[in-house]
C-alpha cells in the first residue's frame, strides 16, 4: 500500500532510483484524483454547461502533482540507468511516447548502478 503514496513522499526528489511498483502506484493514484477532480468540474457546471475553463480542481490537481510527476519518472528511468533526459524521447512523434513506455516498463538494474544502491533492497535475489 504504501507504494501508492511513496511518490508523494518524495516530493521532489530527483536523485536515486524508484522501481516501477514505485512509478505505476504513483501513475494510478493520482489518474484516479485526476478522474474525481474532472468529476467534480463537471458536476460543479453541469455537463450541458460544461466549457474547458471549469477545469479549476483539475488543473489544480495537476499543477500540485507536477514535480512529484517528474521526480518519480526521473527516478524510474535512473532504476534502468538511463538520465532523465530521456523523458524528452516523448517529443519525438509517434514512436516516442512508446519508446518511453517501454523504457518504463523494464526492470531496473540488479545492485548498485551510477544513480545509487537498488531499491529492492537486501533481498533482490529472491524476487
Amino acid at each position: 500500500m504504501k507504494w501508492l503514496f511513496l511518490g508523494y513522499l518524495k516530493y521532489a526528489t530527483f536523485y536515486g532510483r524508484a522501481r516501477r511498483k514505485e512509478y505505476f502506484g504513483f501513475f494510478f493514484t493520482q489518474n484516479l484524483i485526476l478522474v474525481f477532480c474532472v468529476w467534480l468540474d463537471v458536476a460543479s457546471v453541469g455537463v450541458q454547461n460544461f466549457n474547458i475553463t471549469d477545469l479549476n480542481a483539475s488543473l489544480l490537481w495537476w499543477g500540485v502533482t507536477l514535480l512529484p510527476s517528474l521526480g518519480v519518472t526521473i527516478r524510474r528511468l535512473h532504476d534502468i540507468n538511463k538520465s532523465g533526459w530521456w523523458m524528452l524521447i516523448n517529443m519525438i512523434p509517434l514512436v516516442g511516447g512508446l519508446i518511453f513506455a517501454v523504457l518504463l516498463l523494464l526492470r531496473g538494474t540488479k545492485g548498485g548502478n551510477r544513480f545509487g544502491g537498488d531499491p529492492r533492497g537486501l533481498f533482490s535475489h529472491s524476487l
